[in-house]
């Protein structure tokens, strides 16, 4: 079966690390050579820049470089130290629209609109500031607080790290059931797709790693339940020899391997190893949507 209706992710569709060349979403990431430029070095002083808080309509936290203007997401701040004007320690929570806040990291920004910033150590209040000196960015938050397009899936972006680049990689849909509401009323749409082990491995987003590692699942919205399943692809590639093609493959015949799964809203987090296809299969408020890749060492 062919894919699903392409699907519509805000406001960003697919971010590959700065030390990464884009492959496009639900392509293979490449690294750069070790001699060869990021394709936006960090300035001198980006390591330690002002920025100010700022909440979009559905709460979520932005920073905007007040040198630059520019907004960015503070992606992984629960792992940094955050601190009050006063000296005492912060939630993410906490943080105020108009706060100032001092962000001190290793100052690279990960090529989206707009900007991840994975790599912040600590953010300090240096000034208290109010709703009111935010005014100036209103046209830059009304534009980032654009909601999804209801009829339109979850979508789901998968994150790791290894030694040379930090990766988020768009993840491809793999069939859904889906219900919204239009004029009123109640409307479901479905779309059938191949089983993962249909799928030719050209045609799946890949994450190339070369041991296990701890991957982020990122959805557009709350989950309420997740399966993950894998298939050894060396296992799958013989299958398909065997039958011929892929989408010749037996599905039955191929026993899926269950992967333990953590899941808290709109994150989930697993050991993601070389040498598999993955399935995510996850229950949202609205239906249900499935998702595939492939981790090729």
């Amino acid at each position: 079966m062919g894919r699903p209706a392409a699907k519509m992710i805000v406001p960003m569709l697919c971010c590959i690390s700065l030390c990464m060349i884009p492959a496009g979403c639900g392509g293979t990431a490449q690294t750069l050579p070790a001699d060869e430029s990021p394709a936006v070095a960090p300035t001198e002083d980006a390591a330690d820049m002002e920025a100010m808080v700022v909440r979009l309509d559905d709460g979520s936290l932005l920073l905007i470089d007040r040198r630059t203007g520019s907004p960015f997401v503070p992606t992984a701040i629960d792992k940094a130290d955050i601190a009050g004007a006063d000296g005492r320690s912060l939630t993410p929570d906490e943080l105020r629209t108009g706060n100032v806040v001092r962000v001190s990291g290793n100052g690279i920004m990960l090529e989206s609109y707009p900007g991840q910033y994975p790599g912040i150590d600590a953010i300090e209040v240096v000034e208290e500031g109010s709703e009111a000196d935010a005014d100036a960015y209103a046209d830059l938050i009304t534009e980032l607080s654009a909601t999804a397009d209801p009829s339109q899936p979850a979508t789901a972006d998968l994150e790791y790290a290894t030694d040379l680049a930090r990766v988020t990689l768009a993840l491809r849909d793999n069939g859904y059931t889906w219900t919204y509401e239009e004029n009123g009323e109640s409307v479901q749409v479905a779309a059938d797709a191949a089983h993962p082990v249909q799928i030719a491995p050209e045609d799946l987003p890949d994450a190339r790693i070369d041991g296990p590692i701890e991957a982020r699942v990122v959805f557009d919205r709350a989950a309420t339940a997740l399966t993950v399943t894998r298939w050894n692809e060396q296992a799958v590639e013989r299958a398909a020899s065997a039958a011929g093609s892929y989408q010749g493959v037996e599905a039955d015949a191929l026993a899926g391997e269950s992967v333990d799964a953590a899941l808290a809203g709109t994150e989930a987090t697993f050991t993601m190893t070389p040498g598999y296809r993955y399935a995510l299969d996850a229950t949202f408020a609205e239906g249900a949507v499935g998702y595939v890749f492939v981790a090729l060492d």
